[in-house]
Order: C-alpha cells, then sequence, then structure tokens
C-alpha cells in the first residue's frame, strides 16, 4: 500500500500562504466639517451642519455631538442612520443635515462646539466657534477643541460658514462666509483627486479556504494511519 504523509512544517506554510492570499479589504475613510449655518441677523433660520467625506463611508451610529462652551457638556446629540456618502466630486461625498437650535457662540470669549463620533465612540474632529473650550464630558472629555478663525453672527439668512480652497483634507481649506451650499460642494472649493489620501488595506483571513485545507489534511493523516498500522499487522 502507498504511504500519504504531509509534514507539520509544510502544513503550516500552506496555511500562511492561503491565509494572506485570501483576505477581506476594509477602508480607513476620511471625514470632516464642511459647512456651517448656526447664527444669522434677526431669528436663526435654517441651521444646518454639513459633513465631507470618503466615498462610500456609511454613517450608521455616527453622531455629532453639540457642546456648549461654558460649561463644556454636551447640550445636543444627532445621531445618523443607515447611510453612507455617495462620490460626488472626485471620492467625494456631502451630507448636510438641518439641526435646529445650535446655540450661537461666544460667551465672555467662550464659543460653542461640534464633535464628529465614530460608531466605536471615537473622536474624529472636535471644532469650535467664537473661542476654543475644553469638553467637560461625552467623547470628546479633555479634548481641547480647534477654533474655527471666523464667525456668523451678523450674516444675512442664506449665508454659510464653508471651507472654500484647493485640497483633499480638512487643513487644505480655508473658512469663509458665502452663500450656502447645502449638500454638496461649497464655493470656490475644489478637491484634488491625486491627493487623496490611499485608504488602509487591512486584510482579514477568509477562513474558507484554510478550513478546507485542514479537513484533506486529517483525511490524509487519517489515511498514514490506517496504513501504518495494516502493515505492523502484517508484519505480526
Amino acid at each position: 500500500m502507498k504511504k500519504y504523509a504531509i509534514t507539520i512544517p509544510v502544513i503550516n506554510i500552506l496555511l500562511s500562504l492561503i491565509m494572506s492570499l485570501t483576505s477581506i479589504t476594509s477602508q480607513a475613510s476620511l471625514i470632516f466639517i464642511n459647512e456651517i449655518h448656526y447664527d444669522n441677523r434677526g431669528a436663526d433660520k435654517d441651521e444646518f451642519i454639513e459633513l465631507a467625506g470618503s466615498a462610500g463611508l456609511n454613517l450608521l451610529d455616527w453622531s455629532l455631538k453639540f457642546y456648549n462652551g461654558s460649561t463644556g457638556l454636551v447640550y445636543k446629540t444627532f445621531t445618523f442612520n443607515d447611510v453612507t456618502l455617495d462620490d460626488s466630486h472626485y471620492g467625494f461625498g456631502f451630507l448636510a443635515i438641518n439641526v435646529s437650535g445650535i446655540q450661537n457662540g461666544s460667551t465672555d470669549g467662550i464659543g460653542d462646539g461640534i464633535a464628529i463620533v465614530d460608531s466605536n465612540d471615537q473622536v474624529m474632529q472636535f471644532l469650535s466657534y467664537e473661542g476654543a473650550f475644553e469638553a467637560k464630558d461625552g467623547p470628546a472629555l479633555g479634548i481641547l477643541s480647534q477654533n474655527i478663525s471666523i464667525s456668523q453672527s451678523s450674516s444675512p439668512n442664506g449665508q454659510s460658514m464653508q471651507l472654500t480652497s484647493s485640497g483633499s483634507s480638512y487643513n487644505d481649506f480655508e473658512w469663509s462666509i458665502e452663500d450656502n451650499t447645502f449638500g454638496g460642494k461649497n464655493m470656490g472649493q475644489n478637491f484634488i483627486s491625486d491627493q487623496i489620501p490611499i485608504a488602509v488595506q487591512i486584510s482579514e483571513p477568509n477562513l474558507t479556504i484554510p478550513f478546507i485545507l485542514l479537513i484533506i489534511t486529517l483525511l490524509f493523516s487519517s489515511k498514514r494511519v490506517t496504513t501504518t498500522m495494516i502493515r505492523r499487522r502484517s508484519i505480526v
């Protein structure tokens, strides 16, 4: 009878090779606040926040946390449903949401703020307007806000604070007050396609093929044991 054998080192090498070649790809995405309307002359109207981010990013269970700068505490939360950013412009998508009751900023030089929080409760961005402050509770606890250089207290209705200029990430752009572009690319804003950050590739094992290989290995090993036992009995 023939003897079948697959040594342990060979099994390990084959398993490692297959697990490295069969993978599921996930992406680390980019997202930031792209436009804000929180105040205007007279009674506030049509307040909103707009996000810009990597196309394909799903925002299920992400949230916006609105912070009162005077206390450092969260005063409002908006939680996203199952929504995905479409590719609207060079690999970026936009999402605008109406949020009533956004606070108007400065109290003794201390502004108010907004944090983007992902589904794992991690702060992706923490901005403030009309003054920086440190968060005292919520996901941004202990984080100093990044203050926007302009404010909106005297702007007419229909205008907003929005990012302009060219680039592919938040720090590439500049804040300006323009006619609002709710849900779309801002006035004078250009995303540079060749500067869009390459997504991080994270490999996770697909266990189907290694599992099949393991079963085959066990079958060969079992046959080897059976053959050896038969040979020993024949000798006896």
